[in-house]
């Protein structure tokens, strides 16, 4: 019975192999680069959202009860500010899984191949890189990730293979600049 409850564990830590090892495998990506997907930590991607606050809800005196200050939730100042509060909340999560949950495989193409491009969409106003080293090799890869590399499909495989809802795939999926854009 013993040798029977061993295998029978074996059998399940090598399945459980095989299936981080499938996901985790070099695929390609739908931009043709290849990259290793890796899960990204649910804790991480929790931080990272965090550190985006929505903004103060606005007061306003109503008059039907003496002019005393309520939240007014639906001026539409802070309706537009919580707009973006969730894009950019979106765009970092986005930002951590590119980071952390994508592996080039090989090194990064050499940028005189793509960051042109980039810097010409900085020109026409589309892009601002200011707070980005271009001597720094982490940011590039950043950048390569970012804008040449990782279409909004291979992000959603990103996300679902972290664990992340289907609703928070859609919502950072409308964020994330769509093959159109590239």
């Amino acid at each position: 019975m013993t040798k029977q409850v061993n295998k029978r564990s074996a059998d399940a830590a090598l399945s459980v192999a095989r299936e981080r090892s499938k996901a985790t495998s070099v695929i390609e990506l739908s931009t043709g680069y290849r990259a290793r997907l890796v899960p990204v930590a649910g804790f991480l991607l929790t931080e990272v959202a965090s550190r985006i606050t929505d903004p103060e809800v606005p007061m306003w005196a109503n008059p039907e009860k003496e002019d005393r200050l309520e939240p007014n939730p639906s001026d539409p100042t802070y309706l537009r500010a919580m707009s973006a509060a969730e894009r950019r909340r979106a765009e970092a999560v986005i930002d951590a899984m590119l980071l952390f949950g994508v592996e080039i495989e090989g090194d990064i193409p050499d940028k005189e191949k793509w960051l042109p491009k980039i810097q010409k969409m900085v020109k026409l106003g589309h892009l601002d890189l200011d707070s980005f080293n271009l001597e720094d090799p982490l940011d590039m890869e950043f950048l390569f990730k970012r804008y040449v590399a990782v279409a909004a499909d291979d992000l959603q495989e990103i996300m679902r293979r972290s664990g992340v809802t289907q609703e928070a795939i859609a919502q950072a999926a409308k964020s994330f600049p769509g093959d159109e854009a590239r």
